[in-house]
């Protein structure tokens, strides 16, 4: 989980690994499916077939079906027989243009799932599925739906691990970036100071003008006035 490059590339690999978990146990071909809620972020979504990706895009936009059910926190699991089974028509209808008899969703627990706040909503920055696929009306019986929830407790553990690194890596490539920018603005500031004999502040301001004019940002601004520069725009320098 933590040898890739994007959170995406993880959860391809834990899709991949979750149905060939849970392949043995079933007895049938199995496709499954990861989504990863979190907040003030767009739904991460992956399977291991595009018709199996389109069918949870589907149901997250829609809001209804099994993946659905237990993202809210309703239930761990939540099993769905194609036949016979009335609780989301609309959902069932996607399930029958892609031949999909039955589905198994199972919650993966992640840091702060089940923690309530002091009003009594619930804590849940991060909420993550699996969802297991299969052409069979009768895929899941109860030996199949108790090793898919051994198989997500171990889940969780690595898709837990996978989301603090790449977590870590956003953060760290957002301090770059904002360090490159301060260092674009102090350097320009420091050529209007010279050009113009002023202070700091009222060189930041001529920059602030500037932006507001241009409608483009202040860093925008500071960088067009490094690259006039004889010598090229300075590179910014951080220690280890």
């Amino acid at each position: 989980m933590t040898g890739t490059e994007t959170l995406h590339d993880s959860l391809k690999l834990l899709a991949a690994a979750s149905a060939r978990a849970v392949v043995p146990t079933a007895g049938l071909v199995i496709e499954c499916g990861v989504v990863v809620h979190q907040t003030k972020r767009a739904p991460a979504i992956t399977g291991t077939s595009p018709e199996i990706i389109r069918l949870l895009e589907w149901e997250q936009e829609a809001g209804e079906g099994p993946v659905s059910e237990v993202l809210s926190g309703g239930h761990p699991v939540a099993v769905l027989q194609r036949s016979g089974d009335f609780r989301w028509p609309r959902y069932c209808s996607q399930l029958q243009l892609a031949t999909v008899g039955s589905v198994l969703g199972v919650r993966l627990r992640l840091d702060q799932d089940g923690e309530v706040r002091d009003d009594g909503t619930p804590v849940r920055q991060t909420s993550a599925a699996l969802a297991f696929f299969a052409q069979d009306a009768k895929a899941f019986p109860l030996q199949v739906i108790s090793e898919a929830r051994a198989f997500a407790g171990l889940a969780s553990k690595s898709l837990q691990m996978a989301l603090d690194l790449h977590n870590a890596r956003s953060t760290a490539s957002d301090l770059r970036l904002a360090l490159d920018s301060r260092t674009s603005i102090n350097v320009a500031c420091g050529v209007i100071m010279a050009q113009n004999r002023c202070s700091y502040h009222e060189a930041f301001s001529i920059l602030a003008k500037a932006s507001s004019h241009r409608n483009i940002k202040v860093r925008r601004v500071a960088e067009d006035i490094l690259e006039r520069l004889p010598e090229g725009p300075p590179r910014a320098h951080f220690g280890h």
